[in-house]
């Protein structure tokens, strides 16, 4: 080979080495910078919108938003209102609408997510029903104990479950996934009548399959009436966040890359309980709001109050 062969050689390989080195760094400094996508349901009013808010105003050294709320809403004038409010005041938000009762809307609000943002870094399950007084302080006609049993756990538990499991595809694609489900201290294993009950949902060996068994088990009693004589308690959002912390520790479980958490933000006021809680929603938003950006420990598996773990 001449001596000029050789020298292109070299200049060529050089070439190749520093083309290399600089689509690595590129690459890196792309992925590094890359902003964090957070999808948080029930969120255009309550504690839903306060963690999107304290989410939304954290900023990089640029300026930058760190963090991209998408709003999964169920009713879509209230959600876009509030995406609209929320960006007059720097805070960067998206919205989707996802109705927990209707698996379409989940699905249809995923592959928006997809194909928009190609992944998902934090997932907080906040949307939820409850009958309270049990018509909604007068908000809807009364409705028996019987339909509000099986409408409560299929939206809160099953729903929840069932947008948990289609978002985790784009979870995995996260350096640091993470998925808080907002409980209650309604969902204490206490309100469970039954020891047999209590081992149950507390079993360390305690599957999703055996899980969804339960939940089914007491639509069933308390259609029909029997769920006193066999172990539950007569409160169906009670039982359906129950569910949720067990669904959580299950997650957390099974899931070892990921961050699972569930949080009892507390009795906050917020139109749930026609504002009769003595704790603000923007308190109730702490916990999540640390759980969601917190860089320098793991947490996983753990039912949260005010910033502390505390017994199920």
């Amino acid at each position: 080979m001449s001596a000029m062969s050789n020298i292109v050689s070299h200049t060529l390989l050089f070439a190749i080495i520093i083309f290399v080195a600089i689509s690595l760094k590129m690459t890196q400094a792309l992925t590094s910078s890359a902003q964090r996508i957070a999808l948080i349901t029930g969120s255009n009013k309550g504690i839903g919108l306060e963690i999107v808010k304290k989410l939304g105003l954290l900023k990089r050294d640029n300026g930058s938003s760190d963090f991209v709320c998408i709003m999964g809403c169920r009713n879509v004038e209230l959600g876009r209102a509030a995406v609209n409010s929320l960006k007059s005041n720097g805070i960067e938000a998206d919205f989707v609408r996802i109705d927990l009762e209707d698996v379409p809307s989940i699905e249809s609000a995923v592959k928006y997510i997809e194909e928009t943002y190609g992944y998902c870094d934090v997932l907080i399950n906040n949307a939820a029903v409850c009958f309270n007084d049990p018509t909604l302080y007068g908000k809807v006609p009364y409705t028996p104990f019987d339909k509000q049993a099986d409408i409560t756990v299929r939206t809160n538990f099953f729903g929840t479950l069932a947008l948990t499991n289609a978002m985790m595809p784009l979870l995995q694609k996260s350096k640091s996934p993470r998925i808080i489900n907002v409980a209650s201290s309604a969902g204490r294993l206490s309100i469970l009548p039954s020891t047999r009950r209590r081992e149950e949902f507390s079993s360390p060996n305690l599957t999703m399959e055996a899980l969804e068994g339960f939940m089914l088990d007491f639509i069933k009693a308390a259609q029909s009436g029997t769920h006193t004589d066999k172990g539950w308690p007569g409160t169906g959002y009670g039982v359906s966040k129950v569910g949720i912390i067990a669904m959580t520790k299950i997650l957390a479980r099974d899931n070892s890359k990921f961050m699972v958490n569930s949080v009892d933000p507390g009795y906050c006021a917020t139109d749930q309980n026609n504002n009769q809680g003595f704790i603000p929603a923007e308190r109730g938003a702490v916990t999540p709001f640390m759980l969601a950006t917190i860089q320098d420990q793991f947490l996983s598996g753990v039912h949260w109050y005010q910033e502390k773990e505390i017994e199920w």
